[in-house]
């Protein structure tokens, strides 16, 4: 840590100066007025991440923590929010106040804290002490030195770390978030790195929920990650219906002879029994054979029996004309040093044999999970792939987390499930959701592994399950996204043509643009003017009956010319009834969007003036005179809020002598749910006669994209910066604005798998964020990097 001192002629000129060095998230630590101007002491905002709580070295500034000594990181967002509040931002550098500290010979020594060795309150109301005044009431002096300055940011410093500790002590005795749903989790079987990583993952709107027992919601967003994070053939069929050869594998006992006996007479049912034959390898156990002959003879099928060390290889040339060979191979523990030599014997050059492992759902979840380990291994080790499965004895299962939780890590794709003796009636088809749905209604704690929740949630391993499990995740992800974001297909293929060069960029983009989302019921107008400190405009963007916007945007110039031809374009292409307007069309443009009956809402100024009862007013003075209508909950750049919407019939200004034609001028102000305060107010026109509610929800739809232009240039910054290839303007103005659509989208949205959107990409950055489209920017663009960067270590693994 290094705290910095600066000098400038006045506070603003030192805040530039502290801007310039430490960035617009510095911390001010003090700040007081010298002979010179003003001297402010701040600190850079990740390097409050080194505060010891040793002694401080000579001159003030202290040692770098130990590692056995390092603060709770734990207790990092409390602390960092405490200390913010208390020592302000450079954001507010607007409203920056010059306090004069005192002497430190006034002030008395810093003592340590008490309040941090008591024990700290538990209850929920329990919140940690303000900070204390860095300035003691009893001293007016200013310090004569800079070391006086330096002692006194010392103190602060201490204060700060206290506080920290406290926070932390907290935070500790705190039921952790998701405590029910981990107690319901390890009772069902599922082991704690899946829990750990499931968890992590806790959407933030249930992250406050009572710790003692899950809710309804809670409980929903669990079996929805369990199933997404579930391979489940989409066919189970069609491991039959394609044919080919298949070999069943598993340890011994598992159910592998009448499982090829139910599947076979599965196949027999849908396509007869001339094309498919049996054979079995199992020369070990008495009877094996004999037992697969009978389910042969009774189905009217061929069988053909192999020794244990005769390859498969010596009998598929002769099976040709065989369109399925169910093999029945003999069980091998997978501890048995045989096991590699037996999967070898089921590699063919003449044909290709496809492994399914069988999985006994009543062994233990580590028996299980050492089994999927051993056979996989195996299959790799000869030159073979295991990707399949099929779950046996689910009927003889006290829990079947175990076994599901094996699956999930390590990606095998499900296909049947086997729950009873009978041929072929005890054989099922794979159902994600029934199976979780059962795996979790377990009646209580199992009797011999822990679970209690107060044990620490395993973090995630660094092997190939966890690789496996993250990735199915994020393939889960992509899939929600595009599927229930309108538009995010072409934004993904915008972000595929930035790897390629820059020359390629125009010619690749232009197709993109003939890509129209699926849903548009009205069109998001920009202004035609740059963005403040940009060079380029903000796209057109489509947005759905929610007010959500598409994350495919229009930029103006490849639109037909002349406005009139533009919103035409609108109407026929993209079915839009509604244009939400940057400024208030002039009449031939109101007269000819009457005539198409096309509904409109443009901004306005509250020095906007109209015709009201005869008078030249201004919006801003109307405001009283409107009628209120029922105030309405929205999100507000981020933020819980409540909307109040007004309405007043007005008329336009006309260019003439006489009245204009009439509107309906809209007024809104924005208050946050839980302080009160106005986050913004808004004035807009609409058509005369326009229904309510089609006024109401146009404005709302407006108000919520208010972030829109902050969050492009905000992505579009960071574009130009990353990377050593340039990017064609063009297209980084394409991915920018899609990326902040999608942001808004998602923040916006109130459905299920939004909030599990939201959960899995603000977990991919580092700590808690809260729930605004500022903090998804980054999950969203990790993910479409990640997918980039997926696509091409497939293409170079195939070469």
């Amino acid at each position: 840590m290094s705290v910095k001192r600066f000098l400038g002629a006045n506070s603003r000129d030192a805040m530039r100066q502290v801007r310039a060095v430490l960035g617009d998230d510095a911390l001010i630590l003090a700040n007081r007025p010298v002979e010179d101007g003003v001297e402010i002491l701040a600190m850079a905002d990740d390097a409050a991440d080194d505060i010891p709580a040793s002694e401080p070295a000579a001159g003030g500034i202290p040692h770098a923590p130990r590692a056995d000594t390092a603060p709770d990181r734990d207790a990092e967002p409390g602390w960092r929010a405490a200390h913010r509040a208390s020592s302000g931002r450079l954001a507010q550098r607007d409203r920056a106040h010059v306090v004069a500290p005192p002497s430190p010979a006034a002030a008395p020594s810093p003592a340590p804290s008490s309040t941090a060795s008591q024990a700290p309150p538990t209850g929920p109301a329990s919140a940690p002490s303000p900070v204390p005044s860095p300035v003691p009431s009893s001293a007016a002096t200013s310090p004569s030195t800079p070391q006086d300055f330096a002692a006194l940011s010392q103190q602060l410093l201490g204060e700060m770390q206290e506080m920290r500790e406290l926070i932390g002590q907290q935070d500790r005795a705190r039921p952790r978030a998701g405590a029910a749903l981990q107690r319901r989790l390890l009772a069902a079987g599922f082991g704690h790195a899946l829990v750990g990583d499931l968890l992590s993952a806790l959407p933030s709107e249930l992250a406050d929920s009572a710790p003692d027992s899950a809710s309804d919601s809670e409980r929903a967003w669990l079996e929805r990650q369990l199933v997404a994070r579930l391979s489940v053939a989409s066919d189970p069929e069609a491991l039959l219906d394609e044919g080919g050869a298949i070999a069943l594998v598993g340890p011994t006992g598992v159910g592998k002879t009448t499982t090829t006996a139910k599947l076979a007479a599965r196949y027999v049912m849908r396509h007869g029994p001339e094309r498919a034959v049996l054979v079995t390898t199992d020369a070990y156990r008495i009877g094996a054979q004999d037992q697969l002959r009978i389910y042969a003879d009774l189905m009217g099928i061929e069988m053909h029996a192999l020794d244990a060390d005769q390859p498969l290889e010596t009998l598929l040339p002769r099976l040709v004309d065989k369109h399925l060979v169910m093999v029945d191979t003999v069980g091998m523990s997978q501890r048995d040093r045989r096991l590699l030599e037996q999967i070898a014997h089921l590699r063919a050059d003449s044909r290709a044999v496809r492994l399914v492992l069988l999985l006994n759902a009543a062994s233990q979840g580590e028996t299980v999970d050492e089994v999927v380990t051993t056979y996989v291994q195996a299959a790799r080790a000869v030159g073979g792939c295991l990707e399949d499965a099929i779950l046996t004895k689910q009927d003889e299962a006290a829990r079947l987390g175990g076994a599901l939780d094996t699956l999930i890590r390590h990606g095998l794709t499900l296909h049947f499930v086997s729950h009873g003796q009978r041929v072929p009636e005890d054989l099922g088809l794979a159902d994600g959701e029934a199976l979780i749905r059962e795996a979790l209604e377990v009646g209580g704690p199992s009797p011999f592994a822990g679970s209690s929740a107060d044990e620490p949630m395993a973090s995630v391993g660094r092997g190939g399950p966890a690789l496996l499990g993250q990735g199915r995740a994020l393939g889960s992800l992509w899939e929600r996204l595009h599927a229930r974001v309108p538009g995010f297909k072409a934004l993904a293929d915008a972000w595929a043509i930035s790897s390629l060069p820059p020359r390629l960029h125009p010619e690749r983009l232009a197709p993109l643009y003939q890509q129209q989302p699926s849903t548009a019921a009205s069109l998001l107008w920009a202004r035609s003017s740059t963005l403040p400190g940009e060079d380029w405009a903000l796209p057109h963007l489509a947005l759905d009956e929610s007010g959500r916007p598409a994350a495919q945007p229009f930029p103006e110039h490849r639109l037909v010319a002349g406005q009139c031809e533009r919103m035409d374009w609108a109407e026929t292409t993209l079915n839009v009834s509604t244009h939400l307007l940057p400024r208030l069309p002039d009449a031939r443009m109101r007269a000819w969007l009457q005539a198409r009956g096309s509904g409109w809402l443009s901004q306005a100024q509250g020095n906007s003036r109209v015709l009201y009862r005869g008078e030249r007013l201004s919006l801003a003075g109307l405001h009283d005179e409107a009628w209120a209508l029922e105030p309405m909950p929205m999100r507000y750049r981020g933020q819980a809020a409540r909307v109040t919407l007004s309405r007043l019939d007005v008329l336009s200004l006309a260019a003439g002598e006489g009245d204009g034609d009439p509107l309906c001028a809209w007024f809104a102000e924005v208050r946050g749910r839980d302080s009160g305060r106005v986050l913004a107010l808004r004035y807009a026109l609409s058509p005369g006669g326009w229904p309510v509610e089609h006024g109401r929800k146009a404005l709302l739809a407006q108000l919520c994209n208010d972030e829109l232009p902050t969050l492009a240039r905000q992505v579009a910054r960071q574009l130009a910066g990353q990377g050593p290839l340039a990017i064609d303007s063009e297209l980084k103005v394409f991915m920018a604005t899609g990326v902040a659509a999608l942001a808004l989208h998602l923040e916006q949205a109130e459905d299920d798998w939004a909030m599990d959107a939201r959960a899995q990409l603000l977990r991919l950055q580092a700590g808690r964020r809260p729930r605004r489209a500022k903090s998804l920017l980054e999950g969203v663009i990790q993910v479409l990097d990640a997918r980039e960067a997926i696509r091409h270590f497939s293409e170079q693994a195939g070469r």
